[in-house]
């Protein structure tokens, strides 16, 4: 085998993990906050978290993800368990950065 198609391979084996894992929570900046859509309305969304309901401002900068696709904020509905990646505001209010949308939720229950 030569040295030139030995890297490659290499390469491509060390690589591979990190493209498997990029939709992993643990890999994104900061704190994620989890917890599972109450309600949706425009540009907010009710969030039942652990520590109590949580309200989520979304933006045009906002991020939505559902495995290793992009998602639209109407695709969140109630019942969708999230963890979402954002700012907190003096008000408690989550300025949301990501939503990853898990599996599981809405989805599960139309099967």
């Amino acid at each position: 085998m030569s040295l030139r198609m030995l890297r490659t391979l290499l390469a491509v084996a060390l690589a591979a993990p990190l493209f498997l894992q990029a939709h992993d929570a643990s890999k994104h900046k900061g704190q994620g906050i989890r917890g599972e859509v109450v309600s949706v309305a425009g540009d907010r969304l009710e969030l039942k978290t652990a520590a109590g309901v949580k309200t989520v401002i979304l933006n045009d900068k906002t991020k939505l993800e559902r495995g290793d696709q992009a998602a639209r904020a109407s695709d969140l509905k109630k019942g969708d368990p999230v963890m979402v990646f954002g700012t907190t505001l003096a008000t408690g209010e989550l300025v949301a950065k990501e939503i990853l949308i898990q599996p599981g939720g809405h989805q599960a229950h139309k099967k």
